[in-house]
């Protein structure tokens, strides 16, 4: 029993459950192990919500005990961030000490190391995301737990960097950290020299004076690690010369010949820009001077520059491949999907800052500028919203302004209809991310432009309507109502004819580009609002326009957009109901064609009124 143990009480597991999610501790349940003991994959019952847990339990021979045991629980109860490992809760029974946390699917970072098959699987690109994690995860360690209080950790290695199921970073094992003040500048701890070989800051070994500048030098070590694809201990040839292990080479050939110490694997993925920010600060963390050695902080910057500049590159490809022929497939939209792949792949919605969204931003609005290609216009408000779809459903609940546009559109991305050829890709494609900043503002810039885009096609039709819905006012001289209440009219003067085949053009470049549904709607709603404008104001203002020849043309004409609509099935009643309005005003005029009708009584009917006129018939 310790003093925590009150404070600690609701963490508390019994030995029986943990002999039950271990199958009392199996060899089949075993994932690890170390100086402290092993580690025992496991599921704990319906009191702990099923969580599926790392088990660690402490060897009675270890070299740790208790004191170490008790470090750990306290300090890793008080421990709140994304990049360390969740504390589930501790087991102190029967001479057993146990520690349990959440579990870490793609487990820790030197089992990749040390088998190259797995290694060559993460990119460049992942390695810089994974090295960010770390480090974020330390500087938290050193500066994030109050205005006084700062944890060394002391053990920093890749043993001790663990992998969730997207590859984030769960910093582990604290139970040989120490704690101290924060509000020193250079805060230094004498005391027994702990640690791993080959991680251990030479200073430190040497004097017994901890500072956070230990865990500085340890993680520089884990940074030539990813950069070299091995473990530290592991021992290398390059060239001519004899075998060494992984700091030896580095203390060698940084200087000159750097390139050596990259993993075959990754050699061509790297940009050289962002290799150099890398090494540098790497090398900077292996300093034999603490007081050369960079803050934390300082080295997150650098890692973040370096993954800026190879992302710049990979960005680059990526738009090279999708401006070829890879837009659909089968009706899957290829671009925008590819582009959210590689946006979660870059890890780019968890970073504080990047400018792969600039870029996309960029990329759009280069790609619109030509404001009357409706074709291309229709292709980018597909790619968008369905990026912007993605995007939507990946983003945690917790942001206020979470599907809702921000302008005066009148409709949700979070409400576009995808039910298509690419609904089951999308449920196996979205990943849940807690979005910073940088990603927020590019959700709302695209939002803005998927809005801008569909206003865009929709005045550029509306333009080209303008004219012809002016022509279909007047009944043209050729015009000749037959026994059936149809009209012929020579094609000079199909000016009817001329709207429906506009309609028909855009609602093949829509359904050419896989423009959402609900937009579809929504479009061609407003377009036929704007026609029954049109021509309900025409009946008003010209008096030609209210003739018994016109208003049957107008009649005529109005039974070829019925046609249309029912052809048009998937948004046929909700755009046919646009023209109520003209259809009420032209059917009134046509039952009361011998009377004196004014624009009040078409106002009155029109408006579910009974004007004066009403009484002829």
């Amino acid at each position: 029993m310790y003093s925590s143990r009150l404070n600690l009480e609701n963490y508390s597991i019994p030995l029986e459950e943990i002999n039950l999610a271990t199958e009392n501790f199996s060899q089949q349940k075993c994932i690890g192990g170390g100086g402290f003991g092993y580690v025992y994959r496991g599921q704990l019952s319906n009191r702990w919500q099923n969580r599926l847990v790392a088990i660690k339990r402490l060897a009675r021979d270890s070299y740790q005990g208790e004191r170490e045991f008790r470090n750990e629980v306290e300090k890793i109860s008080g421990f709140h961030h994304e990049n360390i490992i969740s504390f589930v809760g501790y087991c102190d029974e029967e001479n057993e000490m146990i520690i349990v946390n959440e579990y870490a699917t793609n487990g820790s970072l030197d089992h990749h190391l040390q088998d190259q098959n797995k290694m060559r699987c993460i990119t460049w690109t992942q390695r810089l995301n994974i090295c960010i994690g770390a480090a974020t995860g330390i500087n938290y360690l050193h500066s994030g737990l109050g205005e006084h209080d700062r944890v060394i950790h002391r053990d920093v290695k890749s043993a001790n960097i663990l992998l969730d199921h997207n590859w984030d970073v769960k910093i582990c094992d604290f139970g040989l950290s120490k704690s101290g003040p924060r509000n020193q500048p250079n805060t230094k701890l004498y005391t027994q020299v702990a640690g791993t070989q080959y991680y251990l800051d030479p200073t430190y070994d040497e004097s017994g004076i901890l500072s956070k500048e230990s865990d500085i030098y340890s993680f520089g070590v884990v940074m030539f690690e990813m950069l070299g694809g091995m473990l530290v201990y592991r021992i290398r040839n390059i060239g001519d010369d004899m075998s060494q292990s992984l700091i030896n080479l580095v203390r060698r050939y940084y200087e000159n010949e750097a390139d050596m110490l990259i993993d075959h694997d990754i050699k061509y993925q790297i940009d050289r820009s962002s290799f150099d920010t890398f090494k540098q600060i790497a090398y900077q963390c292996l300093s034999f001077d603490p007081m050369e050695r960079p803050a934390m902080v300082e080295v997150i910057e650098k890692l973040e520059d370096a993954l800026d500049i190879q992302l710049q590159g990979d960005f680059a490809e990526l738009i090279q491949f999708l401006m070829k022929d890879f837009r659909f497939c089968h009706g899957i939209r290829v671009a925008a999907f590819t582009m959210y792949k590689c946006l979660l792949y870059w890890k780019c919605f968890e970073h504080e800052r990047t400018t792969v969204f600039d870029q996309v931003i960029q990329i759009f609005r280069s790609a619109t500028e030509d404001e009357e290609n409706n074709e291309q216009m229709a292709y980018w408000l597909s790619f968008a919203c369905t990026l912007l779809f993605l995007i939507e459903k990946s983003l945690e609940r917790g942001d206020p302004t979470h599907g809702r546009m921000t302008t005066e559109s009148s409709f949700s991305v979070s409400s576009f209809d995808f039910a298509d050829a690419h609904a089951e890709a999308t449920v196996k494609l979205v990943q849940q991310v807690q979005a910073k900043y940088p990603a927020l503002l590019f959700r709302q810039l695209l939002k803005a432009l998927v809005e801008k885009t569909y206003r865009i096609i929709r005045d550029n039709f509306k333009e080209e309507l303008r004219s012809v819905v002016d022509l279909c006012i007047k009944a043209p001289p050729t015009f000749l109502i037959t026994s059936d209440e149809s009209f012929q009219e020579d094609s000079e003067f199909n000016h009817w004819q001329g709207i429906v085949d506009l309609l028909n053009i855009l609602c093949s470049t829509i359904k050419e580009h896989f423009v959402p549904p609900t937009i579809v709607q929504m479009l061609f709603a407003q377009i036929f609002s704007y026609i029954n404008v049109e021509l309900f104001n025409s009946l008003l203002i010209r008096q030609e326009s209210s003739s018994f020849r016109s208003v049957e043309y107008l009649k005529a004409g109005i039974g070829k957009l019925e046609q249309w609509c029912c052809e048009a099935t998937e948004y046929a009643e909700l755009v046919w109901d646009e023209l109520k309005h003209i259809r009420q005003a032209i059917e009134f005029l046509v039952r009361n064609d011998k009377c004196d009708v004014s624009n009040d009584d078409i106002i009155y009917i029109t408006n579910g009124l009974y004007p004066p006129a009403a009484i002829c018939f």
